[in-house]
C-alpha cells in the first residue's frame, strides 16, 4: 500500500467514493455530509491545494481524505473544552473509504500514515466529527485521540486531538 498525494487523475474516483460514503452515512441516519458537501469540487480543491491524499494499492483507491497543515478556522471556536496543544497542528478532513473496501481497516492505515507524516511537522493532529457518527468516534479513540469540545462546521462536530 502506498500513502501518497492525490492527483488530478485521482479526482473522478475519490469523487465517487465520497459520494458512496456521504450515502452510507445517510442510509445509517447520521447527518453528516448530506447537503452536497463534500463533492468534487471539494476533491479538485484538496488536489490543487496540494492537500488531498490516498491510500492506495496498485490503480485501486482504497480511502481518501484532506491532510491540512494550515488550520481550520472553524477550531478556533471550540466550545466545551479545550485544545491540548497551541502553535500549528495539522488536521484531517473527508475521509472517506472506497465502499468496497468497508470495514477492512484502511481507514485506521488512512489515519496512522497521515500522523506519521504530520508528526514530522507539527506536534499534533486534530479532527472533528458528527456526533451521530459513532463509526470515526470510536477510531478516533482507538487510535488514543481527545475529545477536546465542540466545533461547528455545518452544525455541531465533536472535536479531537493527539498529541505526538
Amino acid at each position: 500500500m502506498i500513502f501518497r498525494k492525490a492527483t488530478v487523475e485521482d479526482i473522478s474516483a475519490v469523487a465517487e467514493i465520497m459520494a458512496a460514503a456521504s450515502r452510507r452515512l445517510g442510509a445509517a441516519g447520521v447527518d453528516q455530509w448530506q447537503r452536497g458537501y463534500p463533492n468534487r469540487t471539494s476533491v479538485e480543491s484538496d488536489v490543487d491545494a496540494g492537500v488531498g491524499m490516498v491510500l492506495s494499492e496498485g490503480d485501486t483507491i482504497l480511502a481518501y481524505g484532506a491532510v491540512i497543515f494550515t488550520g481550520e478556522p472553524a477550531y478556533d471556536d471550540l466550545t466545551g473544552g479545550e485544545w491540548l496543544s497551541s502553535g500549528d497542528y495539522a488536521c484531517i478532513h473527508r475521509l472517506c473509504v472506497n465502499e468496497i473496501f468497508v470495514g477492512m481497516g484502511f481507514s485506521k492505515q488512512f489515519m496512522m500514515a497521515a500522523e506519521a507524516m504530520a508528526a514530522e511537522r507539527v506536534k499534533s493532529i486534530r479532527i472533528d466529527t458528527h456526533p451521530d457518527n459513532k463509526i470515526m468516534q470510536s477510531l478516533v479513540a482507538r487510535l488514543g485521540y481527545t475529545y477536546c469540545g465542540d466545533v461547528v462546521i455545518e452544525s455541531r462536530r465533536l472535536a479531537y486531538e493527539k498529541l505526538f
